[in-house]
């Protein structure tokens, strides 16, 4: 990259004059993969086959295979020495491992080492995050940039912000720009030919990083990442479609019975805020259904558009995604803690994979390209992980417009004005266009953006503007000073102190090397009034008001439960906590949530827990249709009694056409085939044929779930299909909102005619009634493209886009 590189075998001792293993308890092993590789730098020679650096894709063959490579300090590797007082040893898979002769050289060299591998990354996340994608991609990121402007801040805001910030966080900031610019330096000088080649192809100039880029990327991190906006507009549609407010009580009831929570209920109940009796949640719920009837019809775009932040395009780095975590406490002390954030797969990836060492100082894990900080990974002496929160911590207003006067509305009796802008947004095509044989389009637009005393205006209907209230607004960079103290933590308790700092609503488990394990369920959350229900637009007249925010010392957390450990899959955090409105539908799957396999794996591995059972845990967590051994027992139910099903899964076969006759015993025979095919199914999605075909039971079990919520949702009317039909990209064989009520609601004779359906549907989908031939290729998933690189798609895995293990002994 400019710089001479020398080859050095160098051990940990010649590094940081330690070894791996120290006298005080810690970590021992540590391994992970981040697919498909670290690098991200494409040359401007490899740009039409988007290749230019060795690590590009070099972990893919450990993911597919189930394989990490070391996460140990001190691995060797090529050295190189940018400034005197900063090292940086790259390992076999071209991770960095820097060390400074102080905290803040060391995060000079991550500023550094970060921008060697994804310079074009960090211009890409810096123009995403302050609304100016389009000025790199065109036009079609000009939604985009409107939320990105309207939903978040002026410089002048993120200013105000910055200047908050503690002293030694703003030098980390600081020294971490520097690298990058240095690095930035080197390419500048060196020529056109060694920058990234995204920069020629966008027609963009490489510009100095500031410290206002890492903060606009952090407060989209802080904001994105753990939760997404409400759906309340979605409900407001499901409800008026439907005419009542039974769709939502089945669909989306504030809790559900048998819940799966990660904190055992046996360590204690933690509402969201003040609890609330059966009857006081009807009234309110009475009380907010009578104030939406007034409100306009709810279109399907507006609703669309409401939850498109929860999808972003590319160069979009906030994404809410699903991931999971385990920590267990091995006997005679010690624990075991995984962690695979799940936020899909990219080129380059979402994450960056560094070590950082300086006196006092060892880590190693990912982070956002962007931010000087490890967001999940260890330090020698404990691990972390990190899932998505996913509680309800923001909610949409009704603002009431004053006729003829779109920028004035009533709150509390008076009339106020919104706090309005004019945003000017650019959009420009590069070279792309000139290879497609078209003129690059450029231009620009500007829209109006409003506020309102309860935060942006999202959207308008008729006379009424919606404003969403965030209860992290303008303390997302808080969590990046939680987090310098995660880094620092010595053992779990140190761990408890820093979570608490933390104001993003993402789930922590941590482990350290005396056995310790713990959990939390951190963030800002609303105290909501008692008298309105959490699924539905509140009244923005005054009236609905929040009281405050939930005291951070009553969020769920537990350390060293009396079961010896811990499962996360994205499920409540506790008992007695509330779904809200639904910003994660899988929130209220009951029984049928994927955490439930997922805790049925964890529980077995705390019998024997070991590194080896932890591997063949992620790959059984991986590789199944959570929900098929869920359903076992009642798939078993109901096959019994049907004609060829009394030994529906004992023999493993699936032969035998059932015939299309009408009739009961027709119906019969074609459920009865369905059900075998199920059973004799282990939900392993990933096994193939010479052809590359999977079991009949990957496309069968697909179809019985749409058929069965299909059967099961009917009765509430046209709102249930607001509720999504597709499981998301990074679940693909979990279940959704829908399919899971009907797998928990439905009895024997529904299950029977969602299996005599599911016949119906396959054999004219593969033309024949012989199940046998009912198989499909194996699923494979887009790697999205954030530049010039050219990935081939992977094998779909439900599994974290980083994903590490590790070992920790006293």
């Amino acid at each position: 990259m400019g710089r001479s590189w020398e080859i050095a075998a160098l051990g940990i001792a010649a590094v940081l004059g330690m070894t791996a293993t120290t006298a005080h308890a810690g970590v021992v092993r540590a391994e992970g993969v981040l697919p498909p590789g670290q690098s991200g730098h494409v040359s401007l020679t490899g740009l039409l086959e988007g290749t230019g650096s060795p690590h590009q894709d070099d972990q893919r063959g450990l993911f597919t295979s189930f394989r990490r490579k070391s996460l140990l300090f001190g691995l060797p590797g090529p050295t190189e020495r940018p400034r005197p007082g900063v090292t940086i040893v790259r390992d076999a898979h071209g991770v960095p491992q820097v060390t400074g002769a102080t905290e803040l050289d060391a995060w000079w060299g991550a500023g550094y080492a970060v921008a060697q591998d994804r310079l074009f990354q960090l211009e890409a996340f810096r123009h995403a995050t302050t609304g100016r994608l389009a000025e790199l991609t065109g036009k079609g990121a000009l939604q985009d940039d409107l939320v990105a402007r309207r939903d978040y801040y002026t410089p002048e805001e993120r200013q105000a912000m910055l200047r908050a910030a503690p002293a030694d966080s703003r030098a980390r900031l600081e020294a971490y720009r520097d690298g990058i610019n240095a690095w930035i330096a080197v390419v500048n000088g060196i020529g056109v030919l060694n920058l990234p080649a995204e920069y020629v192809a966008t027609l963009t100039p490489v510009q100095p990083w500031t410290l206002d880029d890492s903060v606009a990327i952090g407060i989209f991190l802080g904001r994105t990442i753990p939760s997404g906006d409400g759906a309340e507009l979605r409900n407001l549609r499901a409800l008026q479609r439907s005419g009542s407010a039974r769709v939502l009580q089945e669909l989306l009831p504030l809790r559900i019975r048998r819940q799966l929570s990660t904190i055992p209920q046996e360590e204690g109940e933690f509402p969201q805020g003040d609890a609330l009796t059966p009857r006081q949640e009807a009234a309110a719920l009475r009380r907010s259904v009578a104030f939406v009837e007034d409100l306009p019809a709810t279109p399907r775009a507006a609703v669309r558009a409401s939850l498109r932040k929860d999808d972003p395009g590319a160069g979009r780095i906030g994404r809410t995604g699903g991931s999971s975590m385990f920590a267990i406490r091995k006997p005679g002390g010690g624990a075991l803690l995984f962690n695979g954030p799940q936020l899909g797969f990219s080129a380059p990836e979402l994450f960056v994979e560094l070590a950082v060492h300086a006196p006092g100082l060892n880590l190693r894990g990912v982070t956002a390209p962007g931010l000087p900080v490890i967001g999940t990974g260890h330090n020698g002496r404990i691990a972390w992980g990190i899932t998505s929160g996913l509680s309800d911590d923001d909610d949409l207003y009704a603002e009431k417009l004053v006729p003829g006067e779109p920028e004035k509305y009533w709150h509390k009796g008076e009339i106020r004005d919104m706090d309005c802008r004019d945003e000017t947004f650019r959009h420009r095509e590069g070279l792309t266009a000139v290879l497609d044989g078209r003129v690059p389009e450029s231009g620009q637009v500007t829209r109006r953006v409003c506020r309102t005393v309860h935060g942006p205006v999202q959207h308008r209907e008729g006379n009424v503007a919606y404003a969403r209230r965030y209860a992290i607004w303008k303390r997302e960079t808080e969590t990046l000073y939680g987090l310098e103290a995660l880094n620092r933590a010595r053992d779990i308790h140190d761990v408890d102190r820093a979570v608490r700092r933390v104001t993003w609503n993402e789930n922590v488990m941590a482990a350290d090397g005396l056995g310790n394990i713990g959990y939390w369920h951190p963030g800002l959350l609303p105290r909501r009034p008692k008298g309105w229900d959490q699924r539905l637009p509140l009244p923005g007249t005054g009236e609905a008001e929040w009281d405050g925010l939930v005291d951070r010392d009553e969020l769920p957390r537990v350390i060293n439960p009396g079961q010896g450990w811990l499962a996360n899959w994205n499920n409540v955090p506790s008992q007695g906590w509330t779904t809200g409105d639904g910003p994660a539908e899988e929130r209220v799957t009951g029984a049928f949530h994927r955490n439930g396999w997922f805790t049925w794996l964890v529980r077995s591995l705390a019998e024997d827990p070991t590194f080896e059972g932890a591997e063949r845990l992620v790959r059984q967590a991986g590789s199944v249709a959570q929900q098929r051994p869920l359903a076992s027992y009642r798939l078993r139910r109901a096959a019994a009694g049907l004609p060829g099903a009394g030994d529906a899964g004992s023999s493993g076969s699936v032969g035998g056409a059932a015939g299309s006759s009408g009739g009961a015993g027709g119906a019969e025979r074609r459920a009865a085939t369905v059900l075998r095919v199920l059973l004799a199914w282990d939900g392993d999605y990933t096994r193939t044929d010479d052809r590359g075909t999977v079991d009949p039971g990957v496309a069968t079990w697909e179809a019985f779930k749409a058929e069965a919520a299909r059967i099961a949702t009917a009765p509430l009317g046209p709102g249930a299909d607001e509720f999504r039909d597709d499981a998301s990209d990074v679940h693909q064989f979990d279940v959704t909102l829908r399919e899971a009520y009907a797998l928990r609601t439905l009895r024997t004779p529904g299950y029977r005619q969602a299996a005599a359906a599911t016949f119906d549907v396959m054999a004219k989908r593969f033309g024949t009634d012989d199940p046998t031939a009912w198989r499909e290729p194996r699923r494979m998933v887009d790697v999205e493209v954030q530049g010039a690189m050219q990935p081939d798609p992977l094998p779909f895995f439900d599994r974290g886009t980083w994903e590490h293990i590790v070992e920790l002994e006293p």
